[in-house]
């Protein structure tokens, strides 16, 4: 069961079985950093794997992994068990080839090339005692290869949105398709179980009702039933429609948007609502019309249009990838060209700023050469000063100066000008202030005081007229 798990699985992810590993029984609340650790821990001799998906499986109440190897299993290094959270985990892989299976192969290479066992009997020149014996085992293992060659088809369920694990109606339909094809040799009633084993819901139930109604029908009629409920039943107009009216999405790129048309229009062919001769000039109008294009690819399809041919779809797909091609070269071009042109600019700006810098600092030395020579000024001045200073203590200030008024004296004067109050001559101020307090010098006489004055004013007497002796 285990490995018929792991081979089905393996086809649903597009992988060899013989690359792939089962592991069985991981807790569910054992987390991604705590797995990855512990299968490296276990298959690091076997290369380099990839954990592809996982499951919970509720007959084991654990976690499922599938690992995929990047080489076939060596099955003298794979492990049986790996040491992990809640006891060691199993691991499942494909058997080796047993002689069953190289029989299988065998009859199916002969099944291919249209021979039977007892031709090749015959041409290798075998006794029909051989023959008879080869038949017999044919015959005993002929029911076994046919369980070999059966392949348990997808999940389809019937959902607008297939679920984890689900297929979509078209998928599931072209391989079930080719499987009945296959299943030629086998009973009706086998290709029934067959086909209903990858059925859920809707679609189970539609199969369910439709052999309760009658139980003669045929794994074909129940496919027909199949593609009738939930194939593509649009009609022929609409179909048209959707072709001629298909355009490119904003974002799109032109070879996804000639992709899509493409299904757009095989489509409309198989339902017969459009000419298989008219697709290629459908498909250039459509382009042309309903498609952002390069000029040159714009005027490379209209010269095409004007002498009438009309590309294939390989030949329109090579020339619009042609185009995105260019136009990404362009796009590259501009892009360093942009980039090439910011860098200088960069450049530009930064040299700029270093010329700013070296004029301010440059500004910023004169001024301080300016402050400096200043500074050194007033040094000078200042020293000047107080050379100054020193030599001119043993003089006397200019307003003592000999000969010169004292401040009092200057004072004395102001508020005794001629005529006014207390005012008295000079040189009898002078004449009291020596008789008071020195000596008159020697070869001066003092003014003698005229007592005879009748207005009794003392100062200098005039002299007298000789008229009045």
């Amino acid at each position: 069961m285990a490995v018929t798990m792991l081979q089905d699985w393996c086809r649903w992810m597009g992988v060899s079985a013989r690359r792939g590993l089962l592991i069985l029984g991981i807790p569910e609340d054992c987390d991604e950093a705590e797995l990855q650790e512990s299968l490296e821990a276990a298959l690091w001799p076997m290369g380099h794997f990839t954990v592809l998906g996982k499951v919970f499986r509720e007959e084991d109440n654990a976690t499922a992994a599938l690992v995929e190897l990047d080489r076939e299993v060596n099955y003298a290094l794979v492990p049986r068990e790996i040491p992990g959270t809640g006891g060691p985990w199993n691991v499942v892989f494909v058997p080796r080839c047993s002689g069953d299976e190289f029989l299988s192969r065998v009859f199916h290479f002969l099944e291919q090339q249209g021979q039977t066992v007892e031709s090749v009997a015959g041409a290798l020149g075998l006794g029909l005692r051989r023959v008879c014996w080869l038949r017999s085992v044919s015959q005993a293992v002929q029911p076994w290869v046919e369980t070999m060659r059966y392949q348990r088809l997808g999940v389809f369920s019937g959902r607008d949105q297939p679920a984890l694990g689900e297929e979509s109606f078209e998928a599931w339909l072209h391989h079930t398709a080719d499987m009945l094809h296959v299943w030629q040799g086998v009973s009706e009633r086998e290709k029934r179980r067959r086909l209903m084993e990858g059925l859920r819901g809707t679609a189970l139930q539609l199969v369910h009702g439709l052999l309760a109604e009658n139980p003669a029908r045929t794994a074909q009629d129940c496919l027909a039933a199949l593609i009738q409920v939930f194939g593509d039943n649009e009609s022929q107009a609409t179909l048209r429609v959707k072709c001629l009216t298909a355009q490119q999405h904003s974002g799109e790129r032109l070879s996804a948007f000639v992709l899509r048309l493409e299904v757009l229009l095989q489509k409309a062919i198989e339902k017969g609502a459009l000419a298989r001769a008219s697709a290629d000039h459908v498909r250039l109008r459509q382009v042309l019309t309903r498609a952002n294009l390069t000029e040159p690819l714009d005027e490379a399809l209209r010269k095409l249009r004007m002498v009438g041919r009309s590309p294939s779809f390989l030949e329109m797909l090579g020339l619009v990838r042609e185009s995105e091609a260019w136009e990404a070269s362009l796009a590259r071009s501009e892009r360093a060209q942009a980039e090439e042109r910011a860098g200088a600019q960069t450049n530009a700006q930064a040299d700029a700023r270093a010329d700013a810098k070296a004029e301010d600092d440059k500004v910023d030395e004169k001024e301080q050469e300016q402050q400096e020579r200043e500074r050194e000024r007033e040094e000078e001045d200042d020293s000047d000063d107080r050379d100054a200073v020193p030599a001119g203590l043993g003089q006397a200030r200019p307003s003592e100066a000999p000969g010169g008024p004292t401040p009092a004296q200057m004072g004395a004067a102001s508020r005794a000008g001629p005529g006014g109050p207390g005012y008295e001559p000079e040189g009898l101020t002078r004449s009291g202030d020596r008789e008071a307090g020195e000596p008159l010098e020697e070869g001066l006489k003092p003014i003698p005081d005229e007592s005879g004055n009748e207005d009794g004013a003392g100062g200098l007497g005039l002299p007298k007229s000789s008229s009045g002796k």
